[in-house]
């Protein structure tokens, strides 16, 4: 059963795909927050219980990937799962941030279906 203290962070720099993604989690009875930078990101989580990431890696300023980093190295957060989703689907890269510690990799453009598939599979 999910905490429902803990909420679903979402990532990106678009707001057309956090809409997408927040409307369809919240739907499925998920709590979200949201955040469009890497470094707001960073904020939520010393702030809020969070049980998983969605993560854009394409993002001005702080990119996805060290978001990851930073999520990963820090003891408090280290064990929230990551779930990349970008429209960058270069082989090596997606190896890249799964080495690193990203627990799925999501291609865009999303299926919904298979986004919220996966939280529910992770969350229990």
């Amino acid at each position: 059963m999910k905490d429902e203290k803990s909420a679903i962070l979402l990532v990106d720099d678009s707001s057309t795909n956090n809409l997408l993604l927040q409307t369809v989690l919240e739907k499925n009875g998920f709590t979200t927050e949201v955040a469009f930078t890497g470094k707001d990101a960073l904020k939520i989580l010393k702030k809020k219980k969070i049980s998983i990431i969605l993560l854009d890696l394409m993002m001005p300023g702080m990119s996805g990937q060290e978001v990851l980093e930073a999520v990963k190295s820090n003891p408090e957060t280290a064990q929230i799962p990551v779930l990349v989703v970008s429209a960058y689907n270069d082989r090596t890269e997606k190896e890249r941030v799964m080495g690193m510690g990203a627990n799925f990799f999501f291609e865009k453009p999303l299926r919904l279906n298979e986004v919220v598939d996966k939280v529910k599979e992770i969350l229990g």
